[in-house]
């Protein structure tokens, strides 16, 4: 049985990603959005918020959409905050869930990066967007740090440089927002680059990642309104304001999409280096995501007793050896290529199940350990119980030859 694996292992070619690629969609699920890598039967491999690579069986899939709605920040990072308590990435998410609403209503399908409060970094978002290849993305956000007085809303909007689509689509932004909140009369502050502009790296480059990382398609940054000035982040607590912001950002992305309208507030590109540093996904925590499964191979007595024997030699429990031996195979796999192998002869196939195999050994595998176990089964035509099984047996072989 070794032999037979050993050689059709060899014979495999190149290829792995650990990303989504464009045109392969997501899975929304209890709120949060999984990137698909790869379909299955029963089920997906989805990358996490935090970019880690699991088995989802469950959720609602989506493999393109006309808008995809970044609700900025989420779960440690909290952007702005308000003297009042109120908090970016909550007002941010509300938005965006109201923006959806509006957008639906005009006939759009619609993804929000996050429907939750949830943490996610940068990669993560442009992931879902580029996967979606939406016809417009932007990212909602809302300020902080100004004190200048204005007379009027210090909306900023921002764009890809050389994109004249995405530039478009922030002076839309711009315009239809700047609108809608100077229906309200409070004391404003605002910057210098109020209006529409491209936020720049020394290299020329976007700063903003949301921006770099989606560059096939039209992006843009709405940064509505200042939760660090006091009268607006009490606005900003107020439904009416809400409901009227999301409704500009739902008719400026309705105009950008039906309509040539070049929007206002354009300036120059600015060369500013100095972000805040989040977005980075740093300490994600994954662990709530997906379901945990438990595979059970059946042994004969002499199989185990074998498989005991082997472990204690090497220091193990009989459970980490099979764990083990499902990482080995794939990683002699991975050397080969990645590609479909042909199915192992029915007579090498290990027997899992029935009267004679009276042992039987339960595992538990992670979401993310189950993309492992399903890739190896996968690959040798197997079940998963039967690869479980079979790289136990090889690894007993391969420890009991090594002396």
């Amino acid at each position: 049985m070794t032999l037979v694996l050993l050689g059709l292992v060899s014979a495999a070619v190149a290829d792995s990603s650990s990303d989504a690629a464009p045109g392969m969609g997501v899975v929304v699920h209890e709120g949060a959005v999984f990137t698909v890598v790869e379909e299955r039967s029963d089920g997906w491999v989805a990358t996490t918020p935090c970019r880690t690579e699991i088995f989802l069986d469950e959720g609602d899939r989506f493999h393109t959409a006309d808008v995809v709605l970044d609700p900025g920040h989420g779960g440690p990072e909290t952007g702005s905050v308000g003297a009042n308590g109120l908090v970016e990435r909550d007002v941010n998410l509300w938005v965006a869930v109201l923006t959806r609403s509006e957008l639906e209503a005009l006939g759009y399908s619609v993804v929000l990066t996050r429907e939750v409060d949830l943490h996610m970094g940068i990669r993560q978002r442009t992931t879902i967007a580029n996967s979606l290849s939406p016809r417009a993305f932007v990212s909602i956000h809302h300020n902080g740090g100004a004190v200048r007085r204005s007379d009027d809303p210090g909306t900023e909007a921002f764009h890809q440089t050389a994109n004249t689509e995405s530039q478009r689509l922030a002076g839309l932004l711009f315009e239809e927002v700047q609108t809608a909140l100077a229906a309200w009369n409070v004391r404003w502050v605002d910057t210098v680059h109020k209006g529409a502009s491209a936020r720049i790296r020394n290299d020329g480059t976007n700063t903003y990642g949301v921006l770099r990382m989606t560059p096939d398609l039209p992006s843009a940054i709405i940064e509505a309104a200042y939760l660090s000035n006091a009268p607006e982040a009490e606005l900003l607590a107020t439904p009416e304001v809400l409901f009227a912001e999301a409704a500009a950002i739902a008719r400026a992305i309705d105009r950008f999409l039906t309509s040539d309208d070049p929007g206002t507030g354009f300036k120059r590109a600015f060369l500013d280096e100095a972000t805040t540093g989040t977005g980075t996904g740093w300490n994600c925590d994954d662990s709530g995501y997906g379901t945990t499964v438990s595979v059970t191979s059946g042994y004969t007595d002499r199989e185990y007793a074998d498989l005991v024997a082997m472990a204690a030699r090497v220091g193990h429990s009989p459970e980490s050896l099979q764990r083990f031996s499902i990482y080995a195979l794939d990683f002699v796999h991975a050397l080969g290529g990645r590609v479909a192998l042909d199915p192992l002869p029915a007579e090498v196939i290990p027997v899992v199940s029935g009267g004679s195999v009276p042992v039987d050994v339960t595992l538990s595998w992670s979401p993310a350990e189950q993309v492992v176990l399903t890739r190896v089964a996968d690959a040798y035509g197997l079940s998963p119980a039967e690869a479980q099984k079979l790289g136990a047996v090889l690894m007993v072989f391969l420890i009991g030859i090594s002396g």
